[in-house]
């Protein structure tokens, strides 16, 4: 079994022991929640198959691999909580974004999650009570993520490349405590822990800045998108697509945040290496590869990238599609 078919199965496995727990009328609404969200268009989709990539909702389950220094119960609980805290994440973000309209009952089933996952992060506290990166601390980034990318967007405040790096960072409040909780629970030194948070801040980081450029067009019809903000800001009179998108080619924005991209993706593969997940730092350095072959296609020829994502969400649909015409 591969390290990636196996977060993929303790993804479905820790949400299934959730479902089993709620209450009847709640339990179909939480199997169909990933649709929802409206985070596929198939009724049906497991967790594991919602994002492309296993790291997103699982990675704890691969940084804590090594079950010479970590129990099963422990990265069993550090998975749950890391599970939870970024489906509530995503959930909450949608719904308070106008996204999705939600009823109770999928409030009800994300009010839940939360109590689960602080529930799982309080067990992994518990012998670490000086513990400051709690979902607490996480909440109060988002919320400063949220408030400052706004203040940008309204033109309150500059869109400088330091205050975009400043939110993105923000943006990743729910990808730390549960793994930096669970490694200071199985007793690693605080080298060792310094190596866990270099690990999921390059993995997160690298995800963010490659999204923002995948996404950028989605993004600008929405409202806002930080790559032409920051590379190609648009002239006092309102523009279609098309000059935007040649203002932010020429300048070669969309090629430098995917070399940031790239580089906190090998940042991420050398911290983990140096942890011992070799799994884990496998993913990333194919991920800093990718990217850096995706910078390498955009430069070359502008718009490869937007292209290389819808195609990739494609086929990403299309093989829920299949999945749920199986399961059937």
């Amino acid at each position: 079994m591969s390290p990636s078919t196996s977060v993929h199965e303790g993804i479905d496995r820790t949400y299934a022991r959730f479902v089993r727990e709620l209450p009847e009328d709640l339990v179909a609404v939480a199997h169909d929640l990933p649709h929802r969200l409206g985070l596929t268009p198939n009724p049906g989709t497991p967790w594991s198959r919602v994002f492309n990539n296993p790291a997103v909702l699982g990675l704890p389950m691969l940084l804590l691999a090594d079950r010479a220094r970590v129990s099963d119960e422990l990265r069993s609980v550090a998975g749950a909580a890391h599970l939870f805290a970024i489906i509530v994440a995503f959930g909450m973000d949608r719904i308070d974004d106008g996204q999705v309209v939600v009823g109770l009952r999928e409030r009800a089933i994300l009010e839940r999650l939360e109590r689960a996952r602080d529930a799982a992060l309080a067990a992994l506290l518990a012998d670490t009570p000086s513990f400051l990166r709690d979902f607490a601390w996480a909440r109060r980034m988002t919320a400063e993520s949220v408030a400052e990318e706004r203040a940008t967007a309204a033109g309150r405040a500059p869109a400088t490349l330091e205050r975009y790096l400043a939110v993105a960072w923000k943006k990743q409040g729910f990808a730390f405590p549960a793994a930096l909780a669970a490694a200071a629970a199985a007793g690693f030194s605080a080298a060792e822990q310094s190596l866990v948070e270099a690990v999921v801040a390059g993995a997160a980081l690298g995800l963010q800045y490659r999204d923002d450029v995948v996404d950028w067009e989605d993004d600008l019809a929405q409202g806002f998108a930080w790559a032409p903000a920051l590379f190609a800001p648009p002239p006092a009179e309102p523009a279609g697509l098309a000059p935007v998108a040649a203002r932010l080619h020429l300048g070669g924005g969309l090629v430098r945040l995917l070399g940031m991209a790239s580089a906190a993706f090998g940042s991420a593969a050398n911290a983990a290496a140096a942890l011992g997940a070799e799994a884990l730092a496998a993913w990333a350095r194919e991920q800093a590869e990718l990217t850096a072959d995706l910078a390498r296609r955009e430069a070359a020829s502008p718009g490869h990238a937007v292209s290389w994502e819808r195609e990739r969400k494609a086929r990403r649909e299309r093989q829920q599609t299949l999945a749920a015409v199986a399961a059937a």
